[in-house]
């Protein structure tokens, strides 16, 4: 089709008016516009806007279907390239996505730091050493000596033994120490308590002992009993070298 209505748009095949559409008695050369996209620009269209309202239609074809206004103005429309673009990742973080990934990012670190035993949660580390009830005395100090300090004093000088007799020094462990609490509680309330509790250990707890010991068999030494009168003078330094002296035989 080389020809088409000025007035509605209308396509005809020779320059034969009035319009058989709306009756319009002139027509123009029909143009077919070509975009060159070699060059990652967009060409300018050819849009008929409505002088009344602005609302843009595609091809010259009055009245407004906005408006009703018979009156439509060509104009050149450019296509913004920025609304071509498609939105970044920062574009899509919306309050509640962050949110979302902040809440995992704090329950995974709290998995870590339970599976490594930094902190205590259900199911890990020492949660199968169950607690000993109705353990008699203190677990703290024995009259003015703190027990700590004993535990201090027995550990730098078994190690000094140790190295001396070219075997190495020990190491702490968390687990192992919360096993050794529950073997001591168990002693102290089978040997001092009023009741006829006998001592036992779950199996929780020796999983927990061969955990912490890894390729190594864990065994238990004692209880090693020592009375703080036989020390010269009571102290936390002298019960722990006692303490060694008893448990080396």
């Amino acid at each position: 089709m080389e020809w088409r209505c000025e007035w509605c748009g209308k396509p005809h095949e020779k320059d034969n008016p009035p319009c058989d559409n709306c009756g319009h008695g002139k027509f123009e050369k029909a143009v077919v516009r070509q975009t060159d996209l070699g060059d990652g620009e967009s060409d300018p269209t050819l849009v008929w806007v409505c002088t009344e309202c602005g609302r843009e239609h595609p091809k010259n074809s009055p009245p407004c279907s906005r408006c009703g206004s018979v009156s439509l103005e060509q104009r050149r429309q450019e296509i913004d390239e920025s609304e071509l673009t498609a939105p970044g990742y920062f574009d899509l973080l919306t309050p509640r996505y962050l949110a979302a990934v902040g809440v995992v990012f704090v329950l995974g670190v709290v998995f870590v730091l339970g599976v490594t035993g930094v902190v205590d949660l259900p199911g890990f580390g020492n949660g199968g050493v169950p607690a000993v009830e109705n353990a008699p005395g203190n677990a703290t100090q024995s009259g003015a000596v703190s027990l700590a300090a004993v535990e201090d004093s027995f550990t730098a000088e078994l190690d000094d033994r140790l190295e001396d007799a070219g075997d190495g020094g020990v190491r702490r462990n968390g687990d192992l120490d919360t096993v050794a609490r529950y073997l001591n509680q168990q002693s102290v309330r089978e040997e001092f308590s009023n009741t006829t509790a006998t001592r036992t250990v779950d199996d929780s707890v020796r999983d927990v002992a061969s955990d912490a010991c890894g390729r190594a068999t864990p065994s238990v030494i004692g209880p090693v009993v020592l009375q703080r009168g036989d020390q010269p003078d009571g102290s936390a330094a002298s019960l722990g070298a006692g303490l060694v002296e008893e448990f080396l035989g």
